[in-house]
């Protein structure tokens, strides 16, 4: 336990490092030598994984360690080779991860950091199989020397994100100011589908079944990388491209909802919840509009949750129309008060709004376990059900924490324990996430 303490010590110092071009040239090296499609370099500290640096796919992605394949490779400090999980008995774990996800081959070599202890991975991936001859196990360990070097070049430099949001499932915001991107940027970017939702897990307390899963944007800017929602939608929010912004993510969302219903019948109930500005719900072509885009995706109503977001200060009722609410859920959409314990806290709120639901800030989810934190939970759930209405919670990291929410008797949970957001292509996972292994 010691030793575990110290290697999540030494990993620390590298969880929050930005991609540099020394990394680039590593994960691009090792999709060459191995003919795979994806590489990575992924740091692995005592709670999640972290993708530093990808080929193939997005970096920023953060995962908990009950996902992370390359978490077995820190672990034991030695290479894992699956080059065909339909046809290999060893590393169950790992096995079963791929299967969720799609993949049939994997490679993944231990990292050393500067004190000399396993912090991270580089890594392969293939959606198809591998001969296990043609996965060059030593090249690989000459691309984890490399990345060792280039993870602690970057250390000493202080090449670091700025941020984290990885309470709320968010992956790493890189060192961006909104000086650097402008409103008819993001303008351009919506137009052009550089901005794309990724999803994270709401999950039954009790059960442990998906219900939904809330699509939260993403930019894959062609020269920053992938930029999270706080990098650019402080920009728009008061202005009329947040309308246009919110109506493209809902369309992009429902669009991934349907197909994955085509492809898998687990799918087939969950719902997909949608972030959508105050701006709308005093619009009188509110509804009709979210009607245009849920009967172009033909997706049902009753499938879509819509959450009014936080980050427009509401100072009076009057600012949202109660009528416009009442209308959409007539006509079977959900509606969701967001980020309960923040600003939409005040009473009047949630005496004027009559919706079906509220989604309690993710202080109160991180605090859970707490006396105080559990003492809010408690109050949320008991005003939920006198409203009959359904609570979630959100920024629950920990099974400790999923254990209190569900003791407390709150309906929903949400947060890392589960999963931290991840591209359209990860839904399959977040079928079993919830559901004990």
């Amino acid at each position: 336990m010691a030793d575990d303490d110290r290697r999540a010590r030494s990993a620390s110092h590298y969880t929050q490092l930005a991609t540099t071009p020394g990394l680039t040239a590593v994960v691009e090296l090792a999709a060459q030598i191995t003919g795979c499609p994806i590489a990575m370099v992924n740091v692995v500290d005592g709670a999640h994984q972290y993708t530093i640096a990808a080929h193939g796919i997005s970096a920023g992605i953060v995962a908990p360690l009950r996902l992370s394949g390359c978490a077995r490779v820190i672990a034991g400090n030695t290479p894992i080779v699956i080059p065909d999980a339909a046809d290999h008995s060893g590393n169950s774990e790992v096995v079963t991860l791929m299967h969720d996800v799609g993949f049939r081959a994997y490679a993944g070599v231990p990292v050393l950091g500067r004190e000399g202890l396993p912090v991270a991975t580089v890594c392969v991936l293939d959606h198809d199989p591998h001969p296990e001859q043609a996965i060059d196990i030593s090249a690989l360990e000459r691309c984890a020397i490399l990345a060792g070097d280039a993870l602690d070049a970057a250390r000493s430099r202080g090449t670091y994100f700025s941020a984290t949001g990885q309470a709320n499932g968010e992956p790493h915001e890189q060192a961006v100011t909104t000086t650097q991107i402008g409103v008819r940027e993001v303008a351009s970017a919506v137009d052009n589908d550089e901005i794309v939702p990724w999803y994270m897990p709401i999950i039954d307390l009790e059960t442990g079944d998906l219900i939904a899963v809330e699509a939260l944007a993403r930019w894959l800017h062609p020269t920053l990388g992938t930029l999270p929602p706080g990098a650019f939608v402080p920009l728009i929010e008061n202005t009329d491209l947040i309308i246009d912004f919110d109506l493209a993510m809902l369309a992009r969302a429902l669009d991934d909802l349907q197909r994955w219903r085509t492809t898998d019948t687990d799918a087939a109930n969950v719902k997909v919840a949608v972030n959508m500005s105050a701006h709308h719900f005093y619009r009188p072509d509110c509804v009709d509009r979210i009607d245009k885009v849920s009967t172009a995706a033909g997706v049902a109503a009753e499938s879509i949750i819509l959450e009014i977001t936080e980050t427009v200060a509401v100072p009076t009722t009057a600012f949202i129309d109660s009528r416009v609410i009442n209308d959409l859920q007539e006509r079977g959409y959900i509606v969701v008060l967001d980020d309960i314990g923040g600003p939409w806290l005040p009473a009047e709120h949630l005496l004027s709004f009559g919706v079906d639901g509220l989604k309690a800030d993710r202080a109160v989810g991180s605090s859970v376990q707490t006396p105080t934190g559990r003492a809010i939970a408690r109050a949320l759930t008991a005003l939920t059900d006198e409203l009959g209405q359904f609570l979630v919670i959100e920024g629950i990291e920990t099974a400790e924490q999923a254990h209190q929410a569900r003791v407390i008797g709150a309906r929903y949970g949400q947060g890392f324990h589960w999963s931290a957001a991840q591209p359209a292509h990860a839904f399959p996972t977040f079928l079993r996430v919830g559901r004990p292994s």
